[in-house]
């Protein structure tokens, strides 16, 4: 494996190559996400914007302590219901299809109706060791609020041993998904803080993130237009005209 540390004019060239097939662009994401989170998100003065794009999507960053890392997130509107956002962002065969880079996804086992751990594998540039990620995600329901929340954290479970990839860690992700337009669209918060481990410097970690809430957001919103999805049962009864 090739020494990135010693290669930063090469990683210069070879990211500016392969562009969109950056593997940052998944984490997402995831997530949304990929919309992808620091303890509190809710707190706008601790966050800096960053960009307003034309098409609604508002980015942040944060500094975290001493770490040379950077948090970031997106805030922006999905015009479609949130039970059907739900699915799409839970739904991890789908997540292949909108998450760039993802390779695997897939839920290896529940903890109970709210909880589950998760694994992904994120396919990097030839010049670099593919990560894997092992998550805790636990999803939050306020039915007084019409809100759900994905929150992802890093596990140690010993159902999923170590691969030959870099272990990386999700630090802190976290989906908030809100109901609006009398229920006809969805808000959605997502925030993310990530650390790859390995050789990879964090400046170049923090300069291919800070894209990732626009990304994230438009292939979202493309994804939850595609007709042949079904609306996971456990979110059905998240809109107040349904309960």
């Amino acid at each position: 494996m090739i020494d990135l540390d010693c290669l930063k004019w090469r990683v210069r060239i070879e990211f500016s190559q392969y562009g969109s097939r950056c593997c940052f662009g998944w984490i997402a994401g995831l997530c949304v996400a990929l919309f992808v989170l620091v303890a509190h998100p809710g707190h706008a003065s601790e966050w800096d914007t960053v960009d307003r794009t034309t098409d609604g999507i508002q980015v942040l960053r944060k500094e975290v302590g001493d770490s040379t890392l950077v948090a970031f997130r997106g805030i922006g509107v999905v015009e479609a219901q949130l039970p059907l956002v739900a699915t799409v962002i839970l739904d991890t065969n789908r997540r292949l299809e909108w998450i760039e880079g993802l390779e695997d996804s897939r839920i290896i086992r529940w903890g109970d109706n709210n909880s589950f751990i998760e694994y992904d594998h994120i396919d990097m540039p030839i010049f670099m060791k593919d990560r894997d990620f092992v998550s805790k995600i636990t999803m939050i329901f306020d039915l007084s609020k019409t809100e759900l929340v994905f929150h992802y954290q890093p596990s140690d479970d010993p159902s999923v041993p170590r691969t030959d990839f870099i272990r990386g860690e999700l630090i802190d992700a976290t989906f908030i998904l809100s109901s609006i337009d009398d229920d006809k669209k969805t808000k959605v918060d997502a925030s993310f803080l990530c650390d790859p481990k390995g050789s990879i410097p964090k400046w170049l970690v923090n300069f291919f993130l800070k894209d990732w809430p626009k990304k994230t957001f438009r292939n979202l919103r493309e994804e939850v237009l595609k007709p042949d999805i079904s609306v996971d049962t456990r979110f059905s009864k998240l809109l107040k005209r349904d309960r």
